[in-house]
């Protein structure tokens, strides 16, 4: 059973606003230590299983390289605690600038996995992604 209480809840979401912000400022030393060294997960264009802060981060490089943030936001969230985990589900909107420099947005989905380590939570896990065009977003179905 879940059980989440307000300071988890925020602390996560907090660190979350952390990560998007981290992508903004191409901050790459605030997106290693945001996430954890055994971190495991899948990203946007992920075909395999990443495994670890390395694959992480070279996907991350990559976004970093392509695309220019300029904002966010999360229309839903969903954070349940079990002991020193936590899953996090979130619904979001990040906004960039291509390598033309054009303005745009893309729509994202996100399964998060944080585990609480010496009483900070902290990413380990992950499955972002963009949400598939065609429907609607940013409400709960």
């Amino acid at each position: 059973m879940s059980t989440t209480s307000d300071a988890d809840k925020k602390a996560i979401l907090d660190h979350i606003d952390s990560i998007f912000k981290a992508f903004i400022r191409q901050d790459r030393e605030a997106l290693r230590r945001t996430h954890t060294a055994d971190w495991i997960g899948f990203q946007g264009p992920s075909t395999s299983i990443e495994r670890g802060i390395e694959a992480y981060m070279k996907n991350a490089e990559t976004s970093l390289q392509h695309f220019t943030g300029t904002g966010y936001e999360i229309f839903d969230s969903e954070v349940q605690v079990y002991g020193d985990v936590a899953i996090v589900y979130y619904v979001a909107r990040y906004d960039y600038r291509d390598g033309k420099g054009d303005a745009a947005s893309i729509p994202l989905r996100s399964i998060d996995i944080y585990k609480r380590v010496d009483g900070t939570w902290t990413q380990s896990g992950s499955h972002i992604t963009p949400i598939p065009t065609g429907g609607s977003w940013g409400e709960s179905s």
